[in-house]
């Protein structure tokens, strides 16, 4: 029996849990949901607090019926947002605050109906107004037909230039979209604090790494510190250093063809272990011993070293 056979074995003999959660408070109904307060019905969220039907967001508060959404406050109804304050119905948004129904508006406050706007206030549907003519003209539209303002948000749009790829505080990252505050940074997309990385999705905090799905920084009170570094191939987990082929594994170092480790060092194919070390296919070794078997094991899987 071959390594992969081996591994194979012992992934189906473990079994898996029907949710996948982490260090939770009052949450109901929720899966891929970690290090969060009172929230319901979400699902691969991290570090969040009182949101509700949300998907993949990290780091919010007060956050509803979102998708795509991190480090956001008092949102409903947003699409790939990030920095946002007391919005609803944003789309690309980012750094706004007390705004409606905007599409790729930047460090905008007070404004209703806009698109691809940076740095203003008080504007409708793209044009400027004073403070009390916004207010005044915003209690009429609260009135409208939502169809009405939608039909005026598209007419916008169309006359309205749409880049290739939404970028915010970008350094050399040539190719993907929605990338933010990353440097050197290949074919990514939903991927924020990314460096010297590549062919990333959904993934942040993550460093010289390539093929990276759900993958990044720790969460807890110290995710915005942590870092996944020099990882290859991993989906989902955070906090990794050096772990090539793994899946839903968090806070390791140097492990290798595992699954669902938590806290673990020098592991290779093993599955659902805690605090180990030196183990190879969920068998327990000395340092010497695991240093003899991972090299049998490479051998044969054909590393060159």
């Amino acid at each position: 029996m071959n390594f992969f056979d081996s591994y194979d074995k012992l992934k189906k003999s473990i079994p898996i849990p029907s949710v996948q959660i982490t260090n939770l408070e009052s949450c109901d109904l929720v899966d891929y949901t970690h290090h969060s307060k009172n929230c319901y019905q979400t699902f691969v969220v991290l570090n969040s607090e009182r949101c509700m039907y949300v998907d993949d967001c990290g780091m919010n508060k007060d956050v509803v019926d979102s998708i795509l959404c991190a480090f956001s406050e008092l949102c409903y109804e947003s699409v790939d947002s990030l920095n946002c304050y007391n919005c609803a119905f944003l789309n690309k948004c980012h750094g706004c605050r007390d705004s409606q129904f905007c599409f790729m508006c930047n460090n905008c406050s007070d404004c209703f109906g806009c698109v691809a706007l940076t740095n203003k206030q008080y504007c409708i549907f793209n044009k400027q107004y004073s403070k009390d003519e916004y207010f005044k003209e915003i209690k009429k539209l609260k009135q409208q037909n939502p169809e009405f303002i939608l039909s005026k948000l598209h007419g916008i749009k169309k006359d309205v230039p749409i880049p290739a790829s939404t970028q915010q505080n970008n350094e050399n990252c040539p190719y993907g979209d929605f990338i933010n505050n990353s440097k050197n940074t290949y074919w990514a997309f939903d991927t924020f604090w990314a460096e010297n990385s590549g062919y990333l999705f959904l993934s942040g905090k993550i460093r010289d790494s390539w093929d990276i799905t759900y993958g990044g920084g720790g969460g807890g009170k110290q995710a915005l510190e942590s870092y996944s570094e020099r990882c290859y191939e991993v989906s989902g987990g955070g906090g990794l250093y050096e772990c090539f082929f793994t899946d839903h594994c968090s806070n390791c170092s140097n492990c290798f063809y595992s699954s669902r480790l938590r806290n673990c060092t020098d592991c290779f194919g093993c599955v659902g272990l805690n605090n180990k070390q030196y183990c190879v296919l969920n068998n327990q070794l000395t340092k010497e011993e695991y240093q003899k078997t991972v090299a049998f094991y490479k051998k044969e899987l054909g590393w060159q070293h």
